[in-house]
């Protein structure tokens, strides 16, 4: 057999679920290969390849492994085989299919016959069923789309369409020529079915009310329920252009064939399991042999056959693909980046127009979700579902990367028989919130909701709107779960208000009562809920809930109470859950968390994959990544050479990083994006870095190199005064709980906006800077924050930042921004004007951001600033001035419940301190218990009762 050079000359990749399907694509080879010198399988990729020529293109087939289908399978396929053959530049998905015959509207489709995937209006060739949501009166609302076909064989699949109007498909003469090469091929076996056509009499359609009798044929199926269809002149296969549906449910019944079908529209014309899974992982066409009508009297007879004439037809298609304008397309695994990349800027620009469009998407709810989604809003933590802004400005796994592991959640997903909780632990920086965000994705259709974690941020450091936000996501996804969600959230706005129980109440002598909380809110708002939906939601399950960073929640007794609540939950073999868990190695220790029968034992202790392969392929891409763009904006003496920047470097940037993909991800946005020098330059002060001691090697290898980058062209004498800037700005900045937008932030600070943009616009390796100066700026990855803030593993201490100082200037800021505060701050000039009325717009547009911020935080800076004489006096002095005020505009913001905590806070650090402010305290609490019931209400009512204020 011939023997390829180089596997760098293999252009494109053939997929083939079934065995059948891939040998009809190998007999149909021109010229059979032997594996292309050079060729390095990755190490996380399992495929077996066959290779060969057909034309003037070489090709490289791969199957899925045997006996495993469905989307995910394909997608780890398709993945995997660009991880080793990253100059594949297109793909074919060619195989067997179930077709939708409509032969009273124009689409006689018979078994035999092709369907290829072509774009129809806004769908991209390929519409995956099993990914969308019900809505009234039977309609269906798409969620998510897929990608078109690489352009180039668009055009391939124009001009062969163009030549089929002037002479026959060369189908028939190909099928021909493999009966000949391989006469085995054709010939029937021991009653076998083989390659050849099966028959005409063996092609029949029935009523789509009429089941099938039993059997393997339908030898006693009712010929009088048959469709009559007009007979063909010949058995040669017909060509047919449209919509294919995938997804993981195999269809073989009429009833729910037509009615997906009539869902997706007219253009549906076939139903099959893998395309769904390659489409956003692996630019291709769909080709489709129909097998069968996708029905319950569907067999096996046809399916060679049908393998053939998709084979065919592939071949056919790949005469009218030049090769030259193939080499000069883009590898498949680069328009996957770019697609990210434009995915990531359409959600950036739709996020200025959500607002709106929610208004519309409003009307199509059902009126239980309305109601439900609206009484549960005020107890949903913004930003912790996968799908949010957030969430989804944030990286899935790079195709290529985590196979294994994915795979291995895949399998522990769909086995019915694995232990529900699987709880992957790693240290920070490893990528475990990527792997939740690509389990999320993944698993969407089946996901009934979502929840990351982010310490410090109010709504998703702690347990006070997790399970309501469980809830609202669980409403949204599933409207029959609406009417018992709405029930429960109603009883318990009846409740008396002392029954509510606040997050701030989490001390160590209320542990008993908050875990008693908790467990009836989980009870009533999730687990029965769930219970009484369980029948109708067979069809779904199993449903996969995803809970990232559980380390990251507050107070780690808390913890305990979402596993155990998630562990009786699961072992309910009604509901069928899955939950997906993420957290660091020493949490479940730490909290004596014991093995649970219902969290898979091996699964359990399922730790990160501490080696750099995965971080190696992600090297290599984004390397390439870098030198293209860089390139094509540079002149010819600028450019980076084509092998740039050389195995050895990347190899040392492996081993800088590993095993913290967060370190990697740093090191390739600076060496992309960093202020000052080339990318090479970039890269070469990274490994100048080596040296730098620190008790975190990896971080300092990443964050040490952004942050010197920040004075390398100020002379000696301003660093000092740069660095006391530093400080000033990014020491705030990074233990903000809630981010700021950078005109906030310099309000807050008063600095100028200048002074802001000037110090944090060469930190964008670390930290999210949108465009707007209205938008937040957020940390990247908190381990930044906790590198400056620990002296041990900061390795250059002209950066560390003090933590208490930094939280006494934010407390003194906010205690300053705060004296605008003011009586009837809205102008309502009713006292009994209730919150509801005066209309969120009004209330930001009359107490600005930072304001906010300052009227919720302040406490909390004091808190963790420790106690200093100055801020007991500034506080003291403000509590004088403007105690009515700030308790007037946390009820205006819905935090009015807080002030008792708040007032504790402040006493428990300023005790024993200060005899005036601490009797103070005691009369402002007395006051604050008094008037508690009407703050979140009437907040202007305080005012009617000051006595003892």
């Amino acid at each position: 057999m011939t023997t390829l050079d180089d596997p760098s000359l293999y252009t494109i990749g053939w997929i083939a679920a079934l065995p059948i399907e891939r040998a009809a694509a190998t007999a149909l080879l021109d010229d059979r290969h032997s594996p292309p010198k050079g060729f390095e399988q990755h190490p996380t990729d399992t495929n077996s390849y066959t290779w060969g020529r057909i034309g003037a293109h070489n090709i490289v087939i791969a199957s899925l492994p045997a006996g495993i289908y469905g989307t995910t399978s394909a997608a780890t396929t398709a993945s995997s085989l660009l991880s080793s053959l990253p100059q594949v530049k297109i793909g074919l998905l060619v195989g067997i299919g179930g077709a939708v015959a409509r032969p009273d509207r124009d689409r006689d489709i018979r078994l035999g016959d092709v369907v290829i995937s072509q774009p129809q209006a806004t769908d991209g060739g390929v519409v995956q069923y099993d990914l969308g949501k019900a809505k009234l009166h039977d309609a269906w609302e798409r969620k998510g789309s897929l990608n078109m076909p690489p352009q180039v064989l668009l055009s391939a699949l124009g001009n062969l369409q163009a030549e089929h109007e002037i002479s026959p498909s060369k189908i028939p003469d190909i099928l021909q020529a493999m009966g000949t090469a391989n006469p085995r091929m054709v010939t029937t076996k021991n009653n076998a079915p083989s390659f050849a056509h099966q028959g005409s009499d063996n092609d029949r359609l029935f009523m789509s009310t009429y089941d099938h009798e039993g059997g393997s044929t339908c030898a006693t199926c009712d010929a009088t329920k048959e469709i009559q269809r007009e007979k063909r002149d010949t058995t040669e296969p017909e060509i047919h252009y449209g919509i294919i549906a995938s997804g993981n449910k195999l269809i073989k019944d009429a009833a729910t064939r037509d009615k997906v079908a009539s869902m997706i529209g007219e253009d549906c014309i076939c139903f099959e399991m893998e395309a769904a899974g390659l489409m956003n992982h692996f630019p291709c066409l769909v080709i489709r042999g129909i097998c069968d009508y996708a029905d319950s009297h569907k067999n096996d007879r046809w399916q060679r056959y049908a393998s053939a004439t998709a084979a065919a037809y592939a071949k056919e298609l790949l005469d009218y693909v030049p090769a030259k304008q193939l080499q000069a397309t883009q590898r498949a695994i680069d328009v996957l980046k770019s697609i990210g990349d434009d995915v990531k800027n359409i959600q950036s620009v739709t996020t200025n127009v959500k607002d709106d469009v929610q208004g519309v998407h409003a009307v199509l709810l059902d009126i239980d979700q309305k109601a439900t989604l609206r009484r549960l809003e005020p107890e949903v933590a913004i930003g912790a579902s996968f799908n949010s802004r957030a969430e989804n400005k944030e990286a899935t796994c790079l195709p290529g990367t985590r196979i294994d592991l994915l795979q291995e959640i895949s399998s522990w997903a769909t086995n019915p028989d694995a232990g529900s909780i699987f709880w992957l632990m790693g240290p920070k920086g490893t990528g475990k919130s990527t792997i939740a965000r690509t389990v999320a994705q993944s698993w969407e259709n089946h996901l009934g909701a979502s929840f990351f974690f982010q310490r410090g941020e109010t709504d998703r450091g702690n347990l006070s709107k997790f399970f309501s936000t469980i809830a609202a996501e669980l409403t949204e996804r599933e409207p029959a779960i609406a009417k018992y969600i709405k029930a429960a959230a109603t009883d318990r706005q009846r409740e008396p208000r002392k029954a509510h129980f606040s997050v701030g109440d989490a001390t160590e002598g209320n542990a008993k009562i908050r875990r008693s909380f908790y467990r009836e809110k989980f009870h009533k708002l999730v687990l029965k809920p769930l219970e009484m939906v369980a029948p109708a939601l067979r069809t779904k399950m199993p449903v996969v809930i995803v809970v990232d960073g559980l380390n990251e929640c507050e107070p780690e007794e808390d913890i305990k109470i979402v596993v155990n609540l998630f562990s009786h939950a699961a072992a309910m073999e009604s509901l069928q859950l899955k939950i997906f868990l993420t957290s660091n190695p020493r949490m479940r220790i730490r909290l004596g968390i014991k093995n649970d029968e219902n969290v898979n034992h091996e699964l359990n202790h399922h730790r990160m994959p501490t080696d750099g392969k995965d971080i190696s392929f992600y090297m290599d891409h984004e390397m390439a990544d870098i030198r293209e763009k860089y390139n094509n904006r540079s002149t010819d003496g600028q450019k980076l050479a084509e092998n740039w920047p050389g195995a050895d470097r990347v190899e040392s940037l492996v081993k800088l990083a590993a095993p913290l993909f967060v370190s990697a991800a740093t090191m390739c946005r600076f060496i992309a994006e960093g202020r000052g020098g080339t990318p090479d330059e970039r890269l070469q002060w990274i490994l100048d870095c080596q040296g730098c001691g620190s008790t975190s090697p990896q971080l300092t290898a990443a964050y040490i190199p952004v942050l010197h980058n920040l004075y390398r062209t100020i002379p000696d004498e301003r660093q000092q005064k740069r660095r006391e800037r530093f400080r000033n700005i990014v020491g705030p900045l990074i233990i903000l709980v809630e981010p700021l937008s950078r005109s906030s932030l310099a309000r807050l600070l008063d600095v100028s906006q200048d002074e802001v943009d000037d110090e944090i616009d060469m930190l964008r390796p670390v930290l999210d800077i949108p465009s707007s100066i209205t938008a937040p700026v957020r940390l990247l990855h908190r381990s930044f924050s906790n590198y400056l803030l620990d002296h041990k593993q900061c390795a250059d201490m002209s950066f560390w930042i003090d933590g208490r100082e930094a939280h006494k200037r934010v407390a003194s800021d906010c205690l300053r921004v705060m004296d605008c505060l003011r009586r009837d701050i809205c102008g309502t000039k009713a006292i009994r004007a209730n919150r509801s009325t005066v209309g969120q717009r009004r209330i930001d547009s009359c107490i600005p951001p930072e304001v906010q911020y300052a009227c919720v935080y302040w406490v909390y800076h004091v808190q963790n600033a420790g106690y200093d004489a100055d801020l007991c006096e500034e506080a003291h002095s403000f509590l004088k001035s403007h105690r009515l005020h700030w308790m007037e505009a946390l009820g205006l913001l819905g935090k009015g419940c807080e002030v008792a905590r708040h007032i504790t806070t402040l006493q428990s650090v300023f005790a024993n301190r200060d005899d005036q402010l601490s009797e103070f305290l005691n009369r402002f609490m007395s006051f604050a218990a008094a008037v508690g019931d009407v703050l979140d209400t009437s907040p202007l009512q305080i005012y009617t009762a000051r006595s003892g204020a």
